[in-house]
């Protein structure tokens, strides 16, 4: 029996990291395609630091600034802004996952910088649904390392086959199954409603 539900945030809350099309217009700016510049944000050793708490996310940033050409020392507020456009969460995630918190409690887990928690705050305003978050950043490992998914089912106070995992990357899911955690591949909202209603976890009486 599912007890509680653990979500991953970024290509599942909001898609603006994953999103091919989300970084075209900036991917031309800089002269990039959006592979490219997907991959130069989130492949290389910056980002493996930034995500493992290494680095600051200001530090990875300014980083990032000058590999786009950009001065480091500029205004770092306005690149991102720039370069995260029309970003927004998915409100029928939101929805679901209101639902869910109604019944169930949730954790985050999340490949992440310093900032997640402030950003789920100040930002998103949805810091409240989740019982824990287990930040990368902050913990120091990062999926798909099976401790990052035990430290999410020891903040539930779960058994691996008591929690239902939600990631929008195959491998994630991979390895969280292969711990025994039940999981789900993430596509868009409304795949994961019907998933969540198969297993018996999200009613239409919830609404």
């Amino acid at each position: 029996m599912i007890k509680g539900i653990i979500f991953d945030f970024g290509g599942v809350f909001s898609n603006a990291h994953e999103s091919l099309i989300g970084f075209a217009n900036a991917a031309a700016r800089f002269g990039h395609t959006p592979e490219s510049l997907y991959d130069l944000l989130y492949h290389g050793p910056a980002w493996q630091a930034a995500k493992l708490g290494r680095i600051t996310t200001t530090a990875y940033w300014r980083e990032m600034m000058a590999a786009l050409g950009q001065d480091p020392a500029g205004d770092l507020e306005r690149f991102l802004a720039d370069l995260f456009a029309g970003e927004r969460l998915d409100a029928n995630v939101v929805a679901i996952a209101e639902r869910l918190h109604r019944r169930y409690p949730l954790a985050l887990l999340s490949n992440a910088t310093d900032n997640l928690e402030a950003v789920l705050t100040n930002r998103f305003g949805i810091r409240h649904l989740f019982r824990i978050v287990i930040n990368s950043a902050t913990a120091g490992v990062a999926k798909p390392d099976p401790q990052a998914y035990w430290l999410a089912l020891e903040g539930l106070g779960l058994e691996p086959r008591e929690a239902l995992f939600i990631d929008d990357k195959p491998r994630n899911v991979v390895a969280a199954e292969a711990l025994g955690i039940p999981s789900l591949h993430f596509t868009d909202a409304a795949q994961l409603a019907r998933d969540l209603e198969a297993r018996g976890l999200l009613a239409s009486s919830d609404q």
